[in-house]
């Protein structure tokens, strides 16, 4: 196993009873982005096997990997969900990880050959935070405002006055479009 320090964290899917189906409704996953500024630190992460791409933001530029696990092994049994743990161990919940939180994370390494492919996988196992970027989602200014609500209570045998309602052919003869 290896374990890389000192990562920012970005885009969690922690959560183990919500991992991303996006790609895999069968077997969705957990996964997890890094991110590092230092050219040093990626190079690691390369020579580790891990899928290394540039990439650029308002601050300059970065370099990130993708992290995943599946939540189904191979045999269809179930996978242990990552784990995430503060700086002293204690877990966290995965719902307030934020982007730019700064830690240190497990990845589990194995040789593959697959359809005459080979190489190294890694597999997300473990993320301990050292910096949290306490996530809390803020309300969307167009959501809705706390209003009084009334309840009429009906009846299951009550019955509905069919005068009230016109007929389908009838509001079709009187709309000129």
């Amino acid at each position: 196993m290896a374990i890389l320090k000192n990562v920012e964290l970005f885009f969690a899917k922690l959560d183990p009873n919500k991992p991303n189906a996006t790609f895999d409704a069968n077997n969705p996953t957990w996964e997890l982005q890094i991110r590092t500024r230092d050219k040093k630190q990626a190079k690691e992460w390369k020579e580790l096997n891990l899928n290394v791409k540039p990439d650029e933001d308002d601050q300059g530029m970065f370099y990130k990997a993708n992290l995943k696990k599946k939540t189904k092994k191979a045999n269809g049994d179930p996978q242990n969900p990552v784990s995430l743990v503060g700086g002293d161990l204690s877990p966290i919940d995965p719902n307030v990880l934020g982007n730019g939180s700064i830690g240190n994370v497990r990845v589990y390494q194995y040789e593959y050959n697959v359809g005459g492919r080979k190489g190294i996988a890694s597999m997300l196992m473990a993320v301990q935070v050292t910096t949290l970027k306490e996530y809390t989602p803020k309300p969307r200014e167009d959501d809705f405002e706390m209003v009084e609500m009334e309840v009429v209570k009906v009846a299951d045998n009550q019955v509905v006055d069919q005068d009230q309602f016109v007929a389908a052919d009838e509001l079709d003869d009187e709309l000129t479009f």
